[in-house]
């Protein structure tokens, strides 16, 4: 039984190290395409993300399971999969954030401004939310909270990619439950 929980390890290593690296790169032309500000295309990061989960999951049913998953299983290799990727991910942002493109953090005050005075908010109001938004984009913060979404998506999609991705041994015993 050990064996299998390496083996589970040792392929969300493998996969979660290459979703990470495409996501990196996936950021890394966005920055180069000036496009890194642009909200929806942040969002295909997360496309690439279900896409590794769901490929190295694949791969460790094809060749670690025998062709069988449980859904607890796939759970975890997606989970576990997504996590290394985001931890991956997270890394590049700190850098990213903290020497690659520090302004960045200037550039989402401004945004968050013009998003502010949209609502037709008292200068006031914008100052106290400008206040906040300041608070919630330094480096360290902006990791923290990024580890939390990158969870909390690794779960949310794990759920639901598992219910997909298990594949039962008709030879397996079954449970009373």
């Amino acid at each position: 039984m050990e064996e299998k929980k390496t083996s589970v390890a040792a392929n969300a290593l493998n996969y979660g190290l290459i979703t990470g690296a495409v996501i990196i790169v996936y950021n890394l032309l966005l920055y180069i395409a000036n496009l890194y500000m642009n909200q929806a295309l942040g969002w295909v990061a997360y496309l690439f993300l279900v896409g590794g989960m769901v490929w190295g999951t694949l791969e460790y049913r094809k060749k670690l399971e025998g062709g069988f998953l449980t859904y607890g299983q796939a759970f975890s290799s997606c989970f576990f999969i997504g996590m290394i990727a985001g931890i991956l991910a997270i890394i590049y942002m700190f850098f990213y954030v903290k020497y690659i493109n520090p302004g960045i953090v200037n550039e989402i005050m401004e945004q968050s401004r013009q998003k502010l005075q949209e609502k037709n908010l008292t200068e006031d109001q914008i100052e106290a939310g400008l206040e906040w938004t300041r608070k919630f984009t330094t480096p360290g913060i902006m990791t923290v909270f990024g580890l939390i979404a990158y969870a909390f998506f690794s779960a949310l999609l794990g759920l639901i990619a598992s219910i997909f991705l298990k594949k039962v041994d008709p030879n397996a015993p079954t449970s009373a439950l």
